[in-house]
């Protein structure tokens, strides 16, 4: 059994694995490679429902409730099971909060009459996507041009809500990681769209050649068939034959490595 679902998928995967990846984050990527698992794709088509419904709330958050708890699907580290039929950009893919690395945790407190600290999840300008689990806790996910950001809200019982947020911190450790990820939060806060830009990610090329690399093996394609695919043919033919055989061998590690991405890899992607 091969990666793929159907025709529909593969014409999927290709746009992934040749579109810009400028607006891609970790999770997008490990979904990326996770969707063409075929143990995943075997478990997606035996789980009940497939699809479970988002619904759209007023101020445009796209609020997933679960009223019970997906095993199968938490093995893979997600709260419940996506269409891997669906590319990043479609596919509303919920990482469970113990398979991410960083989450911004805070209460919501109720505002005081005249306070000045109050938000709506409505002030920040991103594509906002959230899980209510059995716990009631929602896990919003804060996504824009490529900036990811996971907030575990505690006390907002109506997601629309206005609140005061206290922000929680663990310990000196979590510090470091917390700072960078509460600049990142404040940044969508900025009217200027622009101003949320992607921190430069230098190995964003080089999961895009993993990828094509993975698609291609999957088709059982040869390696210099899969280095064409990621570097075209004049590269190819001019260095195929080299003496230091560059060039297969950096072909045989993306091959690898999107295997190794693909199997499980794809967690240590996800912020």
């Amino acid at each position: 059994m091969n990666g793929s679902v159907n025709s529909k998928q593969g014409k999927d995967s290709d746009r992934a694995g040749s579109g810009s990846p400028t607006a891609y984050d970790g999770g997008d990527w490990a979904w990326e490679f996770l969707r063409r698992n075929a143990d995943y794709i075997a478990d997606w088509r035996s789980s009940v429902p497939q699809h479970l419904p988002c619904i759209t709330l007023n101020d445009g958050t796209k609020l997933l409730r679960l009223r019970r708890r997906f095993p199968e699907a938490e093995k893979w580290g997600l709260y419940a099971f996506a269409d891997p039929r669906l590319c990043a950009h479609k596919a509303t893919a919920f990482w469970h909060s113990n398979a991410l690395k960083r989450v911004v945790r805070l209460n919501a407190r109720k505002p005081n009459e005249g306070e000045a600290n109050v938000r709506r999840l409505a002030d920040f300008n991103a594509e906002r996507h959230a899980l209510i689990g059995l716990d009631g806790v929602p896990l919003v996910v804060m996504k824009r041009n490529g900036v990811r950001v996971p907030l575990e809200i505690r006390g907002l019982s109506v997601l629309t809500a206005a609140f005061t947020p206290v922000y929680e911190l663990h310990d000196l450790d979590d510090l470091t990681a917390q700072t960078e990820l509460l600049r990142r939060l404040q940044r969508f806060t900025d009217a200027d769209f622009r101003a949320v830009q992607k921190t430069p990610f230098a190995a964003d090329e080089r999961l895009q050649q993993a990828l094509i690399a993975l698609d291609e093996s999957l088709k059982g394609k040869t390696y210099r068939q899969i280095a064409i695919a990621i570097f075209g043919e004049k590269k190819v033919a001019e260095e195929w034959h080299s003496h230091s055989q560059f060039l297969r061998d950096r072909t045989r590690r993306l091959v690898a490595k999107g295997a190794e991405l693909m199997k499980g890899g794809y967690r240590d992607l996800l912020a």
